[in-house]
């Protein structure tokens, strides 16, 4: 009862503060300058493709963004053409097709491979996990996590560039939720290892493409969806058919990859694999802080134009749902004790470090 009391008078402060865990990390960005390279005799065309609607304002602000930067940054000497979802291949055949050699590059989104690739999972981020920027950083860059991951990337003739950082998950939902028992048989439109902490939660995850999600709230096919954090799912019109935003975020960061086939990669020269790798960074960070800003904005229009309510979690909750988190890193560790169990052992090391468990 005094979660329902306290929805309802939540201030706009609060709700915002659950974003400024992330927002104090994002300041990196000027400082990641790409390595200008030297002029080579031939000019090297990629194309790209990825799984952002073209209508969203992020495909140009972010995907296009990373293109123009490596264009930049090489003088003219590299171009990336960007592709929008299924242009090229159908989303589903990406990971392959990429591999294949069919294309050079893609920017997508981690847990659509974790079947063939449970490594992918920690590339995504599980739920609460890291706290900020920095320390989805550190563990990637600092601690190695990054190395093990592209071993696992190579097998399938991949370079994993990195991680796109992005300012983590909000579930947008029909009905409002705060304790444990709210969720059971909720039909969550989810994916990756957050889906599987929603099933040790009771409750019922579904899929379906990005593209249904509206028409698939709207008839009520579901009862809740997340698609990034705040801006992510408002660029798609959630707020307009589901009426309460949960919070607080179920991941601070949650994150994209982008990926190369392998051959492509080797055959570039060392200067060019520098500047992408740099690229991609400063585009990573960037990205941290575009989202974080939306999210600020819509956050605040969410609740001075009473488009819904903000549905506090109470902290029992968090820290059982936090349980299952760690659950399910387990259970992919076991799937693949090679890398994505080398990998899971930094990230228990991580939330030791970090106070977290």
């Amino acid at each position: 009862m005094s979660n329902q009391k306290s929805s309802k008078k939540i201030s706009r402060r609060k709700a915002l503060k659950s974003i400024g865990v992330t927002a104090a990390a994002v300041s990196l960005s000027t400082t990641l300058t790409p390595k200008i390279a030297k002029a080579k005799s031939k000019k090297i065309k990629w194309r790209i493709q990825t799984h952002w609607p073209t209508g969203v304002a992020y495909y140009d602000a972010v995907y296009v963004d990373f293109c123009n930067r490596v264009k930049e940054a090489s003088g003219g000497e590299i171009e990336i053409q960007p592709f929008p979802p299924n242009s090229i291949v159908p989303t589903k055949d990406v990971f392959d097709a990429v591999g294949r050699g069919l294309f050079e590059m893609a920017l997508l989104w981690p847990s659509y491979w974790t079947g063939k690739l449970p490594v992918a999972a920690h590339v995504n981020g599980f739920p609460f996990t890291w706290k900020n920027l920095e320390e989805a950083g550190l563990f990637f860059y600092e601690m190695g996590a990054i190395d093990i991951i592209r071993k696992a990337y190579a097998e399938h003739n991949l370079f994993q560039v990195g991680p796109v950082f992005l300012n983590g998950i909000v579930l947008y939902s029909k009905k409002p939720l705060h304790t444990l028992k709210d969720f059971k048989g909720f039909k969550v439109r989810s994916t990756g290892p957050i889906q599987k902490m929603f099933q040790l939660a009771g409750a019922t995850p579904v899929f379906f493409p990005g593209s249904e999600l509206y028409s698939a709230l709207q008839r009520g096919v579901c009862d809740g969806a997340h698609w990034g954090a705040v801006y992510a799912g408002w660029d798609m019109k959630l707020q307009e058919v589901t009426s309460y935003i949960v919070m607080p975020y179920l991941a601070n960061v949650n994150n994209g990859e982008i990926f190369i086939n392998l051959k492509a990669w080797k055959k570039l020269p060392r200067d060019y694999q520098e500047l992408i790798l740099n690229c991609a960074r400063a585009n990573s960070t960037h990205c941290m802080e575009w989202f974080v800003y939306k999210d600020f904005q819509c956050l605040d229009e969410y609740q001075k134009k009473n488009l819904g309510k903000i549905s506090w979690l109470d902290d029992d909750t968090v820290k059982k749902l936090r349980e299952f988190s760690i659950k399910v890193i387990d259970s992919f560790s076991k799937r693949d004790p090679k890398y994505c169990g080398e990998v899971g052992k930094l990230l228990k090391k991580y939330l030791k470090m970090s106070g977290q468990i």
